[in-house]
């Protein structure tokens, strides 16, 4: 894992971990870009894009009985993932 460089509440560690995001609509698999004690960024394709604001829930499926988190939208790059953070 590498540690990415910034100036953000918590350090990002650069790491790839295979997740799951839903919302009340669909649940896709994805890929984390980045992630911190605060949230991460996760490279996935939504049928329907969430957007800023909305609430999804977030497992880790690489983590045996991983226990699902609420996480909301922070950013959304629409070519590239969304940012959430955990709540």
């Amino acid at each position: 894992m590498e540690i990415a460089d910034n100036k953000r509440r918590h350090v990002r560690l650069v790491h790839r971990a295979k997740v799951q995001l839903s919302n009340t609509s669909e649940s896709i698999v994805g890929y984390t870009k980045d992630i911190s004690d605060s949230g991460l960024f996760v490279h996935g394709v939504f049928t329907q894009m969430p957007q800023i604001g909305d609430i999804l829930e977030v497992v880790v499926l690489d983590i045996h009985d991983a226990i699902p988190r609420s996480v909301i939208v922070k950013r959304v790059d629409p070519d590239k993932g969304i940012a959430v953070e955990f709540i």
